[in-house]
């Protein structure tokens, strides 16, 4: 089936509808890669408040210590899942980054077929105006016996 410059502008126009909802989709990874970060950010500020407020001086309490280094290492866990959940965000969004440049290549080119297309026909349509005019012009002027 040839593609007809009708069927080229309309692969063209799904294409851009394509890329517009890769961009979305990648809008909304960047959001929650951003929503992930702020919660890295906060477990990391939760952890350091924690340790500037956890020195004590005075007698040792052993249930006191157990119970710190419990919390203690449950803020490092949490600060640790979060790390671990931005960095899949960060791969998420470099993966939607290049689904959305592919795209974009894919949509370009099919823009430039479609120019390519119509300039070809631009072309036969000039040269068959050219071949009719010639062919009126040559039975004007000859001469009829």
């Amino acid at each position: 089936m040839p593609l007809t410059p009708q069927r080229l502008k309309r692969l063209v126009s799904y294409r851009e509808r394509l890329e517009k909802l890769q961009e979305q989709q990648l809008s909304r990874a960047m959001a929650a890669r951003n929503e992930r970060a702020a919660a890295y950010e906060a477990a990391v500020g939760e952890k350091n408040a924690y340790l500037a407020s956890a020195a004590t001086e005075g007698p040792l309490d052993i249930y006191q210590l157990t119970a710190n280094q419990a919390y203690s290492s449950r803020l490092d866990r949490l600060r640790d899942a979060r790390a671990a959940a931005l960095r899949h965000s960060d791969s998420i969004v470099a993966n939607e980054r290049e689904i959305l440049m592919a795209k974009s290549r894919d949509r370009k080119a099919m823009e430039l077929l479609l120019e390519r297309r119509q300039a070809e026909e631009r072309l036969l349509a000039r040269r068959e105006e050219t071949k009719m005019l010639d062919e009126a012009a040559v039975s004007r002027w000859t001469p009829r016996d």
